[in-house]
């Protein structure tokens, strides 16, 4: 199984939120399934992997089913994502390789097209949008008009990361449905390698992300990004520049940093009891408000990681 990149579909096996599931299962075997779903929690916690768990239920032939395929052939086919009574909506990728900022309207309009459609397969169809708070307003419009008079037999799971992005009439239109972040003795349920605490503090139970930050160097970035930080304080233009310019270039890298960069400021600011903590709380109330509006424009990446590193030494800057 590949471990370095937990919040995709690669992963299959499903660690923790075995309530959520449970709760689910029951209500679709008493025919009392509600047709749209938002699974809330923390990025790169297993959202996704439950989706594929739960569609795995409901497509496989049952009393609820009974036109659905034997177990063995859903899952191989969901492995594969060529099941074709399931639709995952995401963010495109670009010819570079580059994962889109927000997902588009041509990418939502899909569901519509999908569900025109005689199901392929007599039974249920499953909807996966991942994630729901990553439409841009066209699409999400273009949602919440099919959810508004969902088809038969049909569920939305729908992906959730930040419950505050998604529009409130998408919101009173599902049921809600909240998960917890993993726990150590999750993470090493399914870990090859022991799991740092170090490295598990940062990424506030999320699996996906803690090994987003393995891959990315670890207790070194960190160490790295602390470094830079101070250097940002003290005016220090030059290495400031020269880790900018090296992580832009690097994808995973630099989609780590931004998160990172949030986590980091966060603990500094818990953590700060002098008179630099008016300072900090004022850097996270300025980082996140400009990564919030960045993830809706087409700043260049390293003008992104400059402003970050400017917030810090003057959080007045963007006032």
């Amino acid at each position: 199984m590949q471990l370095t990149n937990l919040s995709s579909s690669s992963q299959e096996e499903l660690v923790g939120h075995q309530n959520a599931l449970k709760t689910l299962r029951t209500l679709y075997a008493a025919g009392n399934l509600a047709p749209c779903w938002l699974l809330v929690g923390q990025r790169g916690i297993g959202k996704r992997t439950f989706a594929h768990s739960f569609a795995k239920q409901i497509l496989t032939v049952n009393p609820q089913n009974p036109t659905g395929l034997p177990e063995n052939i859903v899952s191989r086919q969901l492995k594969i994502g060529s099941y074709p009574n399931v639709l995952v909506i995401e963010k495109a990728f670009n010819k570079e390789g580059e994962e889109a900022n927000e997902i588009s309207v041509d990418e939502a309009r899909k569901v519509l097209d999908f569900l025109h459609q005689s199901p392929a397969i007599p039974g249920w169809r499953v909807v996966i949008v991942d994630a729901v708070d990553e439409l841009n307003r066209a699409a999400a419009n273009s949602l919440l008009k099919i959810l508004e008079e969902p088809p038969q037999k049909t569920v939305f799971l729908l992906v959730c990361h930040s419950l505050g992005q998604v529009l409130p009439t998408i919101r009173s239109r599902c049921q809600q449905l909240n998960f917890s972040p993993l726990t150590l003795d999750d993470f090493n349920q399914i870990a090859t390698e022991p799991v740092s605490e170090e490295l598990a503090a940062y990424v506030k139970g999320s699996l996906g992300l803690y090994y987003s930050l393995l891959e990315a160097g670890g207790i070194t970035f960190i160490q790295t990004l602390t470094h830079i930080i101070d250097s940002a304080r003290k005016g220090q233009v030059s290495p400031v520049q020269k880790f900018c310019e090296e992580v832009s270039k690097d994808p995973k890298r630099y989609s780590c940093f931004l998160w990172l960069i949030e986590q980091w400021v966060y603990k500094t600011t818990l953590s700060t009891h002098s008179d630099e903590r008016a300072h900090w709380v004022l850097v996270w109330e300025r980082l996140t408000a400009f990564l919030k509006g960045a993830k809706t424009t087409h700043l260049d990446k390293n003008q992104v990681m400059l402003s970050c590193f400017l917030i810090i030494e003057n959080p007045n800057i963007y006032s």
